[in-house]
């Protein structure tokens, strides 16, 4: 009998507790993970992405570039994402990285193995081989002292 439609197989899978649409923000105060705010935005001044990393209450690192202005702002939130796990993927092994993003469409196209988008499947390959890089949804403009930093 042949198969009919598609499928992937399950090494194809992220964790299940790696891509999170709750929000993250409790993750933010314990001091055992490395927390990375994620942010891409479009103004009349331009496109730009950024993230920045908080470890143990010291902003550590921060990152921003310059985009394009035919880019989207969903193309800059995914810009901004695939910077952060690529800088997460090389942190050592022993420490657990929680991104936090505010777009939700980034999430859902980076859990996707199959997505239509290059840089979301650049960034779920990432996550498949580093499955203690986790991502976790954070609502935008709420206060939250890392989202808005990014």
């Amino acid at each position: 009998m042949k198969a009919t439609g598609s499928s992937t197989h399950p090494s194809e899978h992220l964790k299940p507790n790696q891509m999170s649409f709750e929000d993250g923000e409790a993750y933010i105060a314990r001091k055992d993970i490395i927390n990375v705010f994620t942010d891409g935005s479009k103004t009349e001044y331009g496109v730009g992405v950024a993230f920045c990393v908080l470890t143990n209450d010291i902003w550590t690192y921060q990152w921003s570039a310059k985009l394009n202005d035919n880019n989207t702002v969903f193309q800059a939130e995914l810009t901004a994402l695939h910077e952060a796990v690529i800088y997460a993927s090389h942190l050592p092994n022993h420490n657990t990285s929680k991104i936090h993003v505010d777009n939700r469409a980034s999430i859902m196209a980076s859990s996707n193995s199959k997505s239509t988008n290059e840089t979301a499947r650049k960034i779920f390959k990432i996550l498949l081989t580093n499955p203690r890089i986790k991502v976790s949804w954070v609502k935008a403009h709420a206060g939250n002292i890392g989202n808005e930093r990014a």
